[in-house]
């Protein structure tokens, strides 16, 4: 039987993260941001699964905390991909249901286009072997989206988060329009999950 972990749990695992990443041989120079990113999207995933037949709101509080675990190290300076960490992790510690999430809530698509990434393409073949047998649900389009609410220390409209990508990370016209349709989709799905505008849900502005 799988065992999950309640919310104590989750905050021990939590903070054991980012223990681990300040341990590194580098600055965890955004120990602040990652905070209110990983606690921004659990929070905000709890309050929408609350308006969610099905779903479970603490449930979708402890994917939220943990979905970026996997930032436990660098990215760029380990060369790894974040959710190839936070996968390995967490399926070493027998939560697979969170590995999951470590993956799909950078990949709500499966069958994604790799030009909207990116990330080297030799990172591709792993994530599409692990992705190819998970069968997604209301969780993981979840956390995918309130993952894309947050930037820096403030809750942000999808088109404010998707601007802030750009510029980080340089994006083209073209995967910036196919994160900004991947994004508005699954916005779409729970405004219509929770027969409301989820924006309102979370008290953010238009």
């Amino acid at each position: 039987m799988t065992v999950f972990p309640d919310r104590d749990r989750a905050e021990a695992l939590w903070e054991e993260g980012i223990r681990y990443r300040l341990s590194r041989p580098y600055p965890f120079d955004l120990e602040c941001e990652y905070r209110f990113h990983t606690r921004g999207v659990a929070e905000a995933a709890e309050k929408i699964a609350a308006c969610v037949p099905g779903l479970v709101p603490e449930r979708a509080f402890v994917f939220g905390l943990l979905h970026d675990y996997g930032k436990r190290i660098s990215q760029s300076r380990e060369n790894k991909f974040h959710g190839q960490e936070g996968y390995e992790q967490m399926m070493k510690l027998g939560y697979p249901e969170i590995a999951q999430i470590c993956l799909t809530h950078t990949f709500p698509d499966k069958d994604f286009n790799p030009e909207q990434y990116s990330f080297p393409p030799e990172w591709f073949d792993w994530i599409r072997c692990r992705l190819a047998p998970m069968v997604y649900d209301d969780y993981d389009l979840l956390i995918a989206f309130c993952d894309k609410l947050f930037e820096a220390c403030a809750m942000v409209s999808i088109e404010e988060r998707i601007a802030a990508i750009v510029r980080r990370y340089g994006l083209s016209i073209c995967q910036r329009d196919l994160l900004y349709h991947q994004s508005m989709k699954l916005k779409h799905y729970f405004d219509a999950k929770t027969g409301r505008d989820v924006y309102e849900i979370l008290g953010l502005e238009k």
